[in-house]
């Protein structure tokens, strides 16, 4: 193709055509122009559909991560369900028909769920992947972008879920001492202790005790229509994905 054209531009400069040279330059250049500009449009396509595959890729994992953070706070709310009846039982130690014998198994039955507690912490591997590897930028939806960076950058583990551990330490750290007595070291350690006796507890009196037990109750509570929100932002998100999926 290049001869043909070297050989039309000496015919046409050998017979003196010059203004027909002109014209033919001139579609020569157009020519390349094109071409040019073709090239560049195969090229930036390319390059959107490179891009296109990297967001769709990045918005399947992010949803598969925020259905299994669904999941995980489905597991912290039937977990505080249990905890809340556990807390009723212990608060029946304050009826005063009862002996510290019966106070202490009611306190023994509920120890394993009352010490523990479950928190939510989003799994950020997907969210985070797709910042090292690009920018957020790959994603075009810009409501997308601001639910995901909203989401993502919430401080979860302070607010609510704070309080919830220091309360919970602290009435497992200063209340169940008390059930430390001479028959539990007996029982469960098979020592001989100078240790008081269970008749000797008087946590059953304690407004403190009990106030406690009531504010664990509470933040739990608090806890779930914080974790009720999440659940509805997470769905929000899942819903918009699904609409920026192919």
């Amino acid at each position: 193709m290049p001869t043909i054209f070297r050989k039309l531009r000496k015919s046409l400069l050998t017979e003196n055509k010059f203004s027909k040279y002109l014209f033919y330059a001139a579609g020569e250049i157009v020519l390349v122009v094109i071409g040019i500009l073709l090239a560049l449009q195969i090229n930036t396509c390319n390059n959107q559909k490179i891009q296109r595959n990297k967001e769709q890729f990045y918005l399947q994992e992010i949803k598969s991560s925020l259905v299994q953070d669904s999941l995980a706070i489905h597991v912290v709310l039937d977990y505080n369900r249990q905890k809340q009846a556990t807390i009723s039982d212990m608060m029946g130690i304050f009826a005063d028909t009862l002996n510290n014998q019966q106070r202490y198994a009611i306190f023994d039955a509920a120890t394993d769920v009352f010490v523990d507690y479950r928190l939510f912490e989003p799994s950020t591997t997907a969210f985070n992947n797709m910042l090292a590897a690009e920018t957020i930028t790959v994603i075009r939806d810009n409501g997308l972008k601001k639910l995901l960076t909203n989401y993502y950058e919430y401080p979860y583990s302070e607010g609510i879920q704070e309080r919830l551990v220091q309360m919970n330490r602290k009435v497992v750290d200063e209340a169940f001492p008390e059930f430390f007595t001479k028959e539990f070291a007996k029982a469960k350690l098979n020592l001989e202790t100078e240790l008081k006796s269970i008749q000797d507890v008087e946590l059953h009196k304690n407004p403190v005790f009990l106030s406690d037990l009531y504010g664990i109750s509470y933040l739990m509570t608090m806890q779930d229509s914080f974790l009720g929100k999440t659940l509805s932002d997470i769905n929000k998100l899942i819903s918009t994905i699904d609409q920026n999926l192919e």
